[in-house]
């Protein structure tokens, strides 16, 4: 096994009931890595994680840690620990006991203990609040104590588990800059689950998109981005066009949808409707074999009024040929 990966997810399935979850799911995942699993709900993330995590058995498959294989080990055996959506904090500990407690379970000397939970307060920027009971914290500050005291025991990976899904848009963006930075300082291997495209582009060194119990694409957030391998990834990351054309499938961004006067623009194409939404303007227009396509300007019109007809092209190599998976 090449050194620099820490864990491997080897040929792994998992039904429940009639319902194949996992269908044979294979990664690599190198140490220090931020690595995202994105899909939708239903997709198999969260049962990924949970089966990296211990709290999940597989029907087949092997995970191997730093190359060892922990397949059939209890969680509390594994140098693994979660982030959680809710925070899982203990309300009658104050932050100090919070972040110590797994300390504590070690039998770790008080001293020791002492002095890793002030380490870690200082990480998360929660100097002060060590004598805090959880019901006197914002959402954000339970995160950050929830994530101290999830590294606190040093493992080897971290697992986060949709754990920004409960905080407002402005601090859950605050809290992506947060989470690269402390991940950046420790050095560990994360790995987060989210349904959120921008989430994961925003703070991944790779993406591996699910869909159905499968990985569709394992990528640095350009690849999936811009060179996206089927039309489900396509679709799913940044809502990309897909068109037809004879027996050819391709993937176009919104942004790079050009509009009259650019020598490009070759396709007649009706103004459907316009919107405006997140500091863009999105056109939908309709060519004249009914396929629509989607443009995306910033500002909030652009002058176009619908049922207008104009002309709408795009760059040969801002076309990117995907394989066609119906999504």
């Amino acid at each position: 096994m090449d050194k620099n990966i820490i864990l491997q997810l080897k040929g792994i399935r998992k039904r429940f009931g009639d319902t194949q979850v996992l269908d044979g799911v294979d990664l690599e995942i190198e140490k220090g890595e931020f690595i995202t699993l994105l899909g939708s709900s239903g997709c198999g993330k969260t049962t990924t994680l949970r089966i990296i995590a211990g709290l999940e058995t597989v029907d087949d498959g092997q995970v191997i840690l730093e190359g060892r294989d922990i397949t059939g080990l209890e969680p509390y055996k594994r140098s693994v620990n979660t982030v959680f959506q809710n925070y899982a904090l203990f309300p009658h500990m104050t932050v100090a006991e919070n972040i110590g407690y797994g300390l504590r379970v070690r039998k770790m000397p008080k001293k020791d203990i002492a002095a890793k939970v002030e380490e870690m307060l200082k990480l998360v920027q929660m100097e002060g609040f060590e004598k805090r009971m959880p019901g006197q914290l914002s959402g954000g500050q339970k995160q950050r104590v929830a994530i101290a005291r999830s590294v606190a025991g040093e493992p080897k990976v971290l697992l986060l588990d949709e754990p920004l899904g409960a905080l407002d848009l402005k601090l859950r963006r605050q809290m992506q800059l947060e989470l690269k930075r402390l991940q950046k300082s420790l050095g560990i291997t994360f790995i987060y689950i989210t349904h959120d495209q921008e989430e994961s582009i925003n703070m991944s060194d790779r993406i591996a998109v699910m869909n159905q119990g499968l990985l569709e694409q394992v990528g640095t957030p350009d690849e999936i981005y811009y060179h996206p391998r089927t039309s489900y990834v396509a679709s799913f990351v940044g809502n990309a066009n897909i068109l037809y054309e004879g027996e050819n499938t391709y993937a176009i961004r919104a942004e790079n949808v050009l509009m009259d006067g650019e020598k490009e623009c070759v396709r007649e194409a009706e103004v459907v409707e316009k919107s405006f939404a997140a500091g863009q303007l999105r056109i939908l227009f309709r060519l004249s074999d009914g396929q629509q396509v989607t443009a995306s300007r910033h500002g909030i019109d652009v002058g176009l009024q619908e049922g207008s007809v104009h002309r709408i092209g795009w760059k040969t190599e801002h076309a990117a040929a995907v394989i066609d998976d119906g999504q």
